[in-house]
């Protein structure tokens, strides 16, 4: 059951990490706003084929942080269909750091997403995009607290287990008290709980 866990975790990860990297590719191809197609038409300081929102700063956030967010997606690819891991130890590591990679990736494509929202939204609404910024703040905050906090517990709780484990082995005497469990206990805590990367 949980190589099977593993095995759907790394399924899971490979396809969210190829639908950020196709959105975040087509996101820097559909930029809002107009191009200068003409030579008439190229404002002083540009050139042909540039778009006119290159040189505001919310379009430079959001260029660096989708441009970032789009190689960490094609980055966690390669690693999930080139790295074949055998050892179940081995995939929970390597899961835990693409895990991590690909929360990194979500904030990043969030961040991009809100700073291209400035000038969509333009100079006389920026009361909505500051809106839906600390709408989107407190989501992502509140989503990676969350996470953070479950997987810190966990660990800290297989810590336990372990330390459990390794007391109830250095003694030889196999009797039940309140403060130490039984082998098969242990084996069936460690096995009931979710695994958090």
């Amino acid at each position: 059951m949980h190589v099977e866990g593993l095995n759907n975790a790394v399924n899971s990860t490979t396809v969210v990490a190829v639908l950020i990297a196709t959105v975040a590719f087509a996101a820097i191809f559909t930029i809002p706003g107009q191009y200068a197609d003409s030579q008439d038409k190229v404002k002083p300081g540009m050139t042909l084929g540039q778009a006119n929102v290159a040189r505001k700063a919310a379009f430079l956030v959001f260029f660096i942080f989708d441009s970032v967010a789009l190689f960490i997606s094609l980055a966690v690819v390669v690693v999930q269909t080139s790295v074949v891991v055998i050892v179940s130890k081995a995939k929970k590591e390597l899961m835990a750091y693409i895990n991590k990679l690909m929360w990194l990736a979500c904030v990043l494509i969030s961040v991009a997403y809100l700073a291209i929202s400035y000038i969509v939204i333009g100079s006389n609404h920026k009361w909505l995009a500051v809106g839906v910024t600390i709408i989107g703040a407190v989501i992502m905050a509140a989503t990676l607290g969350t996470m953070s906090y479950w997987v810190i517990k966990h660990r800290i709780e297989d810590s336990n287990l372990r330390s459990i484990r390794k007391s109830s082995m250095g003694s030889r005497s196999r009797s039940l008290s309140a403060s130490v469990l039984s082998d098969t206990d242990i084996m069936n805590n460690e096995y009931k709980k979710m695994y958090a990367l």
